[in-house]
């Protein structure tokens, strides 16, 4: 009879923790990964890079004079964000399109950074070709509120861990390595 007893408590435990744990995930969780980042901070300035399959990227400004990423992947029961992480960039944007300012890391496995007239330039990683991302996209509105003008985010996603190797900005037309530097 005891036996039957504790089968049935622990039982009943199962029951109520899985019933808990299904009421977090539902009210942390969302129908769309906007509505996610939005309900952590909903004064974000979102710049979507993209969404497949169960994960979307973001980029985001915060209180104008910040630049973050943030990862949101969808689950069992809707999209949930990650972490976000953000650092301050130039107050006066004196960004130009010959050098690599502020290379900011989120996680292992992502570094951006943000660079003047991203059509005219190729940021490389480990020899290969970083994604720009033209902040124009945000609309004119927010461009001017929050002085993007010419201003595009590069960034470059690896499998594994980046590690400290090279980062180089190339001309596109010339080919032409602009600013030599190292991460």
């Amino acid at each position: 009879m005891v036996k039957k007893w504790r089968i049935t408590t622990v039982a009943l435990v199962a029951i109520i923790l899985a019933v808990v744990w299904v009421m977090v995930e539902k009210s942390e969780t969302y129908s769309e990964p906007q509505k996610a980042l939005f309900a952590i901070d909903n004064e974000l300035l979102l710049i979507p890079a993209y969404q497949m399959n169960d994960k979307a990227l973001f980029f985001f400004i915060k209180d104008k004079d910040s630049l973050g990423a943030v990862y949101v992947r969808k689950g069992l029961f809707g999209w949930k964000a990650g972490m976000l992480t953000w650092s301050a960039i130039d107050k006066e944007r004196h960004y130009d399109s010959y050098h690599l300012n502020g290379t900011q890391r989120q996680g292992g496995s992502l570094l951006y950074g943000l660079i003047k007239n991203g059509n005219d330039r190729i940021v490389q990683v480990n020899e290969e070709q970083a994604k720009m991302l033209n902040l124009a996209t945000v609309g004119q509105e927010n461009i001017e509120e929050y002085r993007l003008e010419e201003l595009f985010i590069w960034y470059f996603e690896g499998d594994e861990s980046i590690t400290e190797d090279e980062i180089k900005l190339l001309d596109k037309d010339t080919g032409e390595e602009l600013n030599p530097a190292n991460f």
